[in-house]
């Protein structure tokens, strides 16, 4: 059970769950590269990438495995972190502003920023895959958090 299961209101349910895009593990995949083809040239060097190639991999799961992004009927909630936690709750009724950032990569592959404010502090969580569909659940459990015929379950 995930951390925003655990801490569910009553009668509160998950309407969508957003995930961190596969792209955070290109990096990983870019030092083992680099390590594979400079380990004819020098062996020192070749070792050092396949290191940083292993570090960047294990950081990478942990960001994929403590990272949180839900839409529920009564709010927004995004967690992330292992040992240093962030977490931030948007009541639907009380949302200021969710902003969303793609860069050239991102739209290629589908993934942005999301960039919410709430009482004047803009919070920053990368990598989430489908942004505009989750700003876009986001909206449509605003309208159904006002009203209450509009249900939108899409996990």
């Amino acid at each position: 059970m995930s951390f925003i299961e655990k801490n569910l209101s009553t009668n509160e349910q998950i309407l969508y769950k957003g995930k961190i895009h596969w792209y955070i593990y290109l990096r990983c995949v870019f030092f083992f590269i680099l390590g594979f083809l400079t380990s004819d040239l020098s062996m020192g060097f070749a070792g050092f990438m396949f290191f940083l190639g292993i570090i960047s991999l294990i950081l990478a799961i942990m960001n994929t495995n403590s990272t949180e992004f839900a839409i529920t009927n009564k709010r927004v909630v995004l967690k992330t972190g292992i040992l240093k936690r962030k977490f931030i709750e948007l009541q639907l009724n009380k949302s200021e502003g969710l902003r969303i950032e793609q860069g050239i990569i991102g739209r290629m592959f589908n993934f942005g920023t999301i960039k919410i404010t709430s009482a004047g502090v803009t919070e920053d969580f990368k990598y989430l895959t489908k942004p505009f569909e989750f700003k876009k659940q986001v909206n449509n459990a605003i309208e159904g958090a006002f009203n209450p015929a509009v249900n939108t379950v899409n996990i």
